[in-house]
This record gives C-alpha cells, structure tokens and sequence, in this order.
C-alpha cells in the first residue's frame, strides 16, 4: 500500500549535511567579467581568459549544467573559444569530432565550444569602416559530468584560429569609450544537479 507523507518543513538531521534531492539543482555558482581585456594570441594555440568559476560538489556523482555567455572580438581573424575544466585537465562541451590540441599549433580541427567570427573577424575593411565596433556575443549551455566530485574550476579560452594577433574580451576592437562601443559583460555560470 502506497503512503502520502506531507509535511511543511524539510530540516537537515545535522547541520552542514543539507537535504540532496537526487534529480534537482542543489547550488548555483557565478562568475562575471565586466571589463574590456585584450589578449595576445598565436595562431592555432589559446590564452586563459581569466573568467572562470569554481564549484564543489555537494553530492557523490554530480552533472553540472555550464552556462557561458562570452562577449570577445578580434583584430580582423577568426577566433573562438573553448571551455576547459582546469581541475581535470581537459576540454569540456566541444564537437567530439574535433581532436586537436591548442597546445600544439597543429593544422587540425580544435576542440571549439563556440565560434568563429569568420575568416577576418570584425576588423576586415582596410579603410577602417567602422568594422572595429562590433563583438559578438556567443552563448554555450550543456551537461558536464567531470571525473569525480571534488572541486573544479572551469574557465574559459580564447582560440586564435586563422592568424595571430589579438583577441578583446569584453567588447570591441575599439577603444575610444564612445557611444558606439560594444562593451559587454561576459559571464560563467555552473549549475549542480544532484547525482
């Protein structure tokens, strides 16, 4: 025979332990850039960006829903960018047909969670057209089930893919603190589901 339990209030037995309900969110952890930083990149490698956020796991065999919302231009190449779990040591929420290292500089297909700009990026009119004020905003949600459950850190890496030179995080190529700057705030969010 089946029982209705009902009651009003849920407290943990003892304190620090928390009540994990298998299936549901138990945490949410937040990290925001909300300034323009440029980066020097070789062609075919990346460079840590600095927005990264750490979470530890409440329960035993956790999922992590990863959130990214990366605002980042170029000085007219391609670039994109790839979510790496530090903690682990590898690249996380890419094309799993995509097998090549960043630490190389290898002519292959790079792990890429989101990009390119293009083969010329924002930056492509010799005049200088006003090309220099765009960024482009690029957003990433997926499921991450990392090695074990100690903490991680997840941060994200700008990829020069066609050229070198430099990568803006943040906004534009641009610096003039115009009106028709496109700065943004870019952000990693990291959600845990109960496992």
């Amino acid at each position: 025979m089946a029982s209705i339990l009902q009651v009003d209030t849920i407290q943990e037995k003892t304190s620090g332990n928390g009540v994990l309900i298998p299936g549901h969110i138990c945490q949410t952890v937040e990290s925001t850039i909300t300034t323009r930083s440029t980066y020097s990149v070789n062609i075919r490698y990346w460079v840590a960006s600095g927005l990264k956020v750490t979470i530890t796991p409440k329960s035993a065999n956790p999922t992590l829903i990863v959130t990214a919302n990366v605002v980042y231009s170029s000085t007219a190449f391609n670039a994109g960018y790839v979510l790496r779990d530090n903690t682990a040591g590898e690249e996380i929420l890419f094309n799993p047909g995509s097998t090549g290292s960043w630490t190389t500089g290898n002519n292959n297909r790079k792990k890429l969670t989101s990009g390119g700009l293009g083969s010329q990026g924002f930056n492509s009119d010799s005049d200088n057209q006003g090309n220099d004020f765009g960024a482009s905003s690029r957003s990433v949600t997926g499921l991450y089930t990392p090695p074990s459950n100690a903490a991680r850190e997840i941060e994200v890496y700008l990829c020069a893919l066609n050229n070198t030179g430099t990568i803006i995080l943040g906004g534009n190529e641009n610096n003039d603190q115009a009106s028709y700057d496109s700065w943004s705030y870019s952000n990693i969010m990291i959600q845990e589901i109960v496992g």
